[in-house]
């Protein structure tokens, strides 16, 4: 009778126990503050991956690698009062990705006047260029030094001039395995843990977003300029004697030029150093710098917003219906247009953005389809900004242009002359219309 006893009473623990951890599991009692963000920012960073690189898009990207393909698209620029006159270049694009080579057929509009077109030609690495706006003859370069090919026709600022050009894989470019998610996460979640405590989480109830999300719940990670700071540091630190770490940043900046001297893992120490150096000299506040906030209501997350140390506000949306991500920016304080400098011209052009929406969409196994537009504001005027394409895998595509087939002029061999006689060429664009309300 005892030992029956004693199996009853071990059962209905065993019971408990299992119920308290489906709670916790499947609900958020008892988690901390902590526990429940990093919840919900999860399961947000989870479905925002998933438009980029999903099982679908994976498999597309991978049989792409292999095949043949024909891509249509178009860029477009529009202005809501016609200050900027209206822009839109449409791409027909066909290769053989296992084979390296591609050509491009482009056209050029201004005005909704047709002003041009251009041919480029991609065979491995090999580029020949010819347009009706420059020169009716091919001109060829191989894809390397591009800077040094730059110089001797007579280009002084060679700084915007990669030593090469690579078709980059953005969802490669922007996603991890999940082995190097498990290695990030072992080696720098101790070193978030010394720095950031449950009592740097705050959560916030009913609060009121829209009249379609009203009574939502929030969870905010508020952080001082210095301990993300001291954070920072301590990251570098890490980072600087960890292999593994720079291995991974050096494979992602292959991927954008894999002729950088940040392939290089002493490079990447070298500015890993720097930047160390330059953090540890700061004079920090205490202040709040940083806050990143994810919006909840029932168990679905609607936004994340990050707040930058009052000065600008982001948030970050993903619509599940239309697989898309939205970026939009808000609340700039300090917005001022400056063209003198390259740093100015990033810092205008960042400031100026309101809204990124991308998607893509695979349409079945062979068909994909991408849609970027980017809306922004310089003062009144409006400019909507847009590039969308449909590819298709084929067995065999036809008609492909092939080096061998062209005749052509090298471009380190035309000299600073006939570069010069050739920009003459380019047709005079009055980017600015006289708008609408003139």
């Amino acid at each position: 009778m005892k030992s029956k006893k004693v199996l009853i009473g071990l059962l209905c623990t065993i019971v408990i126990v299992s119920i308290f951890i489906i709670i916790y599991i499947n609900t958020d009692m008892f988690k901390t503050k902590e526990q429940l963000f990093w919840k919900y920012f999860l399961k947000e960073k989870d479905e925002i991956v998933s438009c980029i690189s999903n099982d679908n898009v994976k498999n597309y990207n991978n049989s792409l690698k292999e095949s043949s393909y024909i891509k249509e698209g178009t860029i477009s620029i529009n202005s809501k009062l016609d200050v900027i006159k209206p822009i839109e270049v449409s791409i027909l694009k066909k290769g053989n990705n296992k084979e390296k080579y591609n050509n491009a057929f482009i056209n050029f509009s201004y005005d909704n006047q047709n002003i041009g077109e251009a041919t480029i030609i991609k065979d491995d690495n090999y580029y020949l260029i010819r347009s009706n706006l420059l020169n009716d003859k091919y001109i060829g370069f191989e894809n390397n030094n591009l800077k040094g090919v730059a110089s001797s026709i007579g280009i002084k600022n060679t700084n915007f001039i990669p030593d090469s050009l690579n078709e980059i894989d953005y969802s490669e470019l922007f996603t991890l395995t999940d082995e190097e998610i498990t290695y990030i996460l072992r080696n720098y979640i101790p070193i978030y843990m010394k720095h950031i405590k449950n009592k740097d989480y705050i959560k916030h109830k009913n609060i009121n977003l829209d009249k379609n999300n009203k009574n939502v719940t929030a969870f905010e990670l508020q952080l001082s300029e210095k301990q993300l700071n001291d954070f920072a540091i301590d990251v570098l630190n890490k980072m600087y004697e960890d292999e593994g770490s720079i291995n991974i940043i050096s494979n992602k900046v292959k991927l954008i030029n894999n002729q950088s001297e940040y392939c290089n893992s002493e490079k990447i120490k070298e500015k890993i150093k720097e930047l160390k150096q330059y953090l540890s000299n700061k004079d920090n506040k205490e202040e709040k710098f940083l806050s990143i906030i994810i919006y909840k209501k029932e168990n679905n997350v609607i936004k994340t917003e990050i707040v930058l140390k009052d000065d600008r506000t982001f948030s970050i949306e993903k619509d599940k219906d239309k697989n898309k991500i939205i970026i939009k920016q808000y609340d700039v304080k300090k917005s001022k247009i400056d063209l003198k400098t390259t740093k100015g011209i990033f810092y205008t052009i960042l400031n100026s953005i309101n809204e990124i929406t991308y998607s893509k969409d695979i349409l079945n196994d062979t068909t994909s389809k991408v849609d970027v537009n980017i809306i922004c504001s310089i003062g009144i005027e409006r400019i909507t900004i847009n590039y969308n394409y449909v590819e298709k895998i084929e067995k065999n595509v036809e008609n492909i242009i092939r080096k061998k087939d062209v005749e052509y002029i090298e471009l380190k061999n035309i000299g600073v002359d006939v570069y010069k006689n050739i920009m003459k060429k380019l047709p005079k664009i009055n980017l600015f219309g006289t708008g609408k309300n003139n």
